[in-house]
């Protein structure tokens, strides 16, 4: 059967993200244009010089699922030196989960925690290139609670089974040793099992336990973790989003790409509502420059943009809100809020438009949590673990646990389709 001429037909997209991206802002969308940066777009306390009466030079890390991303900071703020890398942990598992399972077995539970020191020490090594003679460096690292435990050594058994417990979510004091400097670090803490230091960090960053304002916060990846509040009360979740917004249907084509397509082939109407895929192209899919959107793969963003709506919307119940005009701002973490387009967002019914048009990116926002700290410690020139707890404010946050609410379900299949 012929396939029936579109406006997409000509289209020359190109699945062009990285493999890694942390929300740099160097690399082009399909159509050549060049993306600013999460500095340049800006949270609120970016840009700041950075003062260490030893002379310490900071470095943030983030260490996701997927990827580790490190940054070495100059005295004015900027980033002079980065690294990114694919977490080399994903050949024990491409989630948090199967990696759980994996480290029952002791040795490679070591395996996995060494591989990922290696990078650090690989990161820190190569930043010292940039360091003036005698010059030392500070670190602040978060990353999910599952990293954590991996990356201390801890037994992670327990976060793989009910009730999804997790004894370590302190703040931790460590130190990477290179081969010329011991490097301090302090270790975000945690939330629970399922919402860890990263999103810690991103609430810092975001200034969520200061502010009178209600801020949604939504970092999208394989899991998809979601904190609405403000400086008096926060709740948080996490859903399982799948590998949906991380490239794992049509491989090199990331989740915001995914949903750009997406919601092009709604507008073209090649996909209803239901996302079915119109004659002639349900059995094989469509070709958008080299790009083919299958019935797969638009099914698999369905499942994730179902349970990320159910999570706000329980969110919103469970805080008391009524609508969405009471949440002030919509913060999108990480590389999929990054670079996703909040109208092709609202068009999908990923999110609502009240909401929408309140949604601004993010960027990596656990690098960014780690920055407003590490630029705290240092000024202080080090504060005591309990200091630090307190400044970041972050005890209190309520937990949900999304598949035990009893409202789950309905909204989740309420959310199914493509409208908002």
């Amino acid at each position: 059967m012929m396939q029936r001429e579109t406006n997409l037909s000509k289209t020359q997209f190109k699945g062009s993200r990285c493999r890694i991206c942390t929300g740099c802002g160097r690399c082009v969308n399909g159509s050549g244009i060049h993306i600013v940066t999460s500095r340049e777009k800006g949270l609120d306390d970016e840009k700041k010089p950075i003062y260490s009466p030893r002379g310490e030079r900071l470095v943030t890390a983030d260490i996701g699922t997927t990827t580790i991303a490190l940054q070495l900071y100059d005295e004015s703020g900027t980033v002079a030196a980065d690294y990114a890398v694919v977490n080399p942990q994903t050949a024990f598992g491409a989630d948090v989960l199967s990696r759980i399972a994996a480290a029952q077995e002791t040795a490679a539970r070591e395996r996995m925690r060494w591989s990922v020191v290696d990078q650090i020490r690989k990161a820190l090594e190569g930043f010292e290139a940039f360091l003036r003679p005698k010059e030392r460096m500070r670190m602040v690292l978060a990353g999910n609670t599952t990293m954590v435990y991996l990356l201390m050594g801890y037994d992670p058994s327990e976060l793989g089974r009910a009730p999804f417990l997790a004894r370590h979510l302190e703040i931790v004091e460590t130190d990477i040793e290179t081969a010329h400097q011991r490097v301090p670090c302090t270790v975000f803490p945690g939330l629970s099992a399922f919402v860890g230091g990263d999103i810690a960090a991103g609430m810092y960053a975001c200034g969520m336990t200061e502010k009178e304002e209600i801020t949604l916060l939504v970092d999208l990846g394989t899991n998809g973790e979601m904190v609405l509040g403000n400086r008096h009360r926060r709740i948080a979740c996490a859903t399982a989003a799948g590998p949906a917004f991380e490239g794992g249907v049509n491989r090199g084509v990331w989740g915001a790409d995914m949903v750009h397509l997406l919601a092009c082939l709604k507008r073209e109407g090649i996909v209803d509502e239901t996302g079915l895929l119109a004659e002639p192209y349900f059995e094989e899919g469509i070709l958008i420059g080299d790009v083919r959107v299958s019935q797969e793969a638009i099914r698999a963003i369905q499942l994730a943009k179902a349970a990320v709506g159910a999570g706000i919307r329980i969110l919103m119940k469970e805080y008391g809100i009524g609508g969405c005009g009471e949440i002030d701002r919509v913060i999108l973490a990480g590389g999929f809020g990054y670079h996703l387009d909040p109208s092709d967002a609202e068009e999908i019914g990923l999110l609502p438009p009240d909401l929408a048009g309140k949604a601004r990116a993010g960027g990596n926002t656990a690098l960014a949590g780690a920055l407003r700290l590490g630029r705290e410690l240092l000024a202080k020139d080090g504060e005591e673990t309990p200091a630090v707890e307190a400044r970041l404010g972050i005890r209190g946050t309520e937990m949900i646990n999304l598949a035990a609410h009893p409202d789950f379900e309905k909204l989740y299949v309420q959310h199914m389709n493509l409208v908002s």
